[in-house]
């Protein structure tokens, strides 16, 4: 995420309302590049829920290395006490997350946003998030968290598909109609449960529907029980650097009254935050 307002677009949409890509490094600074960092970022990103721990074999077989490169990588990680080992596994340890940590607590944009998540989740009785696209995902950034509430399944670090979140909606609805629909070609709707959006024409309707109420409500799209009610979030100089959203479960209230609940509460927050991006 950038630190200043003038390079916010890069956690959002650009001031062109096209999503960014991650930059490649210009041809001749490639020789400056250190291959060996990047492969290591590279293992410690294959570990996931589905894969929490590798031998030297699955990990070179995912990620195309020999078994020998594979093995030195993983034994170098748990020289440094990014991970730990068996003499067979390997998993990551809890020192991984001080890479992450320090970015969030670097970052301005976050320690702005912070402060009115969590006023506005005391306010509502509700997690609020912070979210921002980052690839074909929207990553959430902050989270405030309601005591009195069971805690949704979202978090720091949280990663969903764009087209399940409601913070990927309220996006998607901020885009110029010929980017939206150059995303939506590149991007096939697949089923995450019964309720799943997946017909082209039915989400095309559904973000222009956000684009001219100014909010998004979800239900069911990720996860059945789970509802989100977001809306964009702007900078002072327009441009769209995220969405802050509130998650809650479906029994918490019935959908009406969770809009008429949260969606000012929403907008008044994202207006005050818009004079200080």
């Amino acid at each position: 995420m950038p630190s200043t307002p003038e390079a916010a677009s890069e956690g959002g949409v650009d001031r062109a309302g096209r999503i960014p890509r991650a930059a490649e490094p210009p041809a001749a600074a490639r020789a400056d590049l250190i291959d060996g960092l990047v492969r290591g970022l590279a293992v410690i990103r294959a570990f996931s829920d589905q894969m929490p721990r590798h031998t030297p074999s699955t990990l070179a077989a995912r990620l195309g290395f020999s078994r020998a490169a594979a093995r030195r990588f993983l034994v170098t990680l748990r020289h440094a006490g990014y991970a730990a080992g068996d003499g067979r596994e390997f998993w990551l340890t809890p020192k991984v997350l001080a890479l992450g940590q320090t970015y969030l607590a670097a970052d301005r944009l976050i320690r702005t946003v912070q402060p009115s998540l969590d006023q506005l989740s005391h306010r509502l009785g509700e997690s609020t998030t912070f979210g921002v696209l980052d690839g074909d995902e929207v990553v959430y950034l902050c989270k405030a968290q309601a005591a009195r509430l069971l805690s949704t399944s979202i978090g720091i670090g949280t990663r969903l598909p764009v087209q399940c979140a409601a913070a990927g909606w309220a996006i998607l609805s901020t885009l110029e109609p010929s980017t939206f629909d150059a995303w939506l070609a590149d991007h096939p709707l697949k089923r995450y449960t019964a309720q799943t959006v997946t017909g082209t024409r039915a989400f095309r309707t559904a973000i222009r529907r956000a684009a001219a109420q100014g909010f998004v409500l979800l239900e069911n799209q990720y996860e059945i029980g789970l509802r989100g009610i977001s809306v964009p979030l702007r900078s002072s100089r327009g441009e769209v650097v995220g969405a802050i959203s509130v998650s809650s479960t479906l029994a918490s209230a019935s959908t009406a009254a969770a809009q008429t609940k949260c969606v000012p509460a929403l907008k008044a927050t994202a207006a005050e935050l818009r004079s200080r991006l």
